[in-house]
């Protein structure tokens, strides 16, 4: 059957293929994901906004995020306000899945997806209107080209050992993740790495990845 293809020179988006061809995956999922991952990391993400640039409706939608959880490509954390109060839920959007949830619903994580309560616009809300908080967003992680080529890579990563950075020697990064945030932050990534080091050895907390935790940290920043 011939394929007709664009000439791929503007208005086009380069990602992995490994979600589109991960057969735990339902079309909808990967046609969500590839959406995702198509958006510009400014687009404001939220239940609504998918719904508003989709066909499909809110309990759809939810139902696709809670698959995309489910095998590792989306993962929620729960926000606080500065008054200490729950806010929003934070999505973070992996091209390569991590660790799959095999509960239903996932261990941590709230039953129901209702992110956009605190959000009510459309996809696109207007930046010169004030709003009285951040609202949920679905960030996209970005994976350099050489983890996303093959299984092989990903696995030669996972084993990639990791170095003792930060004033307190508790940030952990491999050599490629250290290539990785001195290319993202030029300017202080080693500030950046001394503020993590301090934040955990004061409160005492741990995360999985301490290049996620940076790339998070510098987005709401921005």
């Amino acid at each position: 059957m011939p394929v007709f293809r664009v000439e791929k020179n503007t208005n086009y988006t380069t990602m992995s293929n490994y979600h589109l061809r991960d057969r735990n995956l339902t079309l909808k999922a990967k046609g969500l994901l590839s959406l995702c991952l198509s958006l510009p990391e400014t687009w404001d993400y939220s239940v609504r906004g998918l719904v508003a640039i989709c066909k499909e409706g809110k309990d759809s939608i939810v139902k696709i995020l809670q698959e995309l959880e489910q095998y590792g490509y989306l993962e929620r954390h729960q926000l606080r306000r500065d008054d200490g109060k729950m806010g929003g839920i934070e999505y973070v959007i992996y091209e390569m899945p991590r660790e799959p949830c095999t509960e239903k619903p996932c261990a941590g994580n709230p039953d129901t997806v209702k992110p956009d309560t605190d959000n009510p616009d459309a996809a696109k809300p207007d930046a010169a209107k004030p709003r009285p908080e951040n609202p949920p967003q679905l960030n996209k992680e970005q994976l350099s080209k050489e983890e996303l080529n093959t299984d092989s890579n990903k696995r030669k990563n996972e084993k990639e050992p990791r170095h003792q950075y930060g004033e307190y020697g508790n940030v952990l990064l491999s050599d490629s993740e250290l290539s990785s945030l001195q290319a993202e932050f030029p300017q202080d990534y080693q500030r950046r790495i001394k503020r993590l080091s301090e934040y955990m050895a004061s409160t005492g907390k741990s995360y999985k990845s301490h290049l996620a935790t940076i790339r998070s940290w510098a987005r709401r920043d921005r």
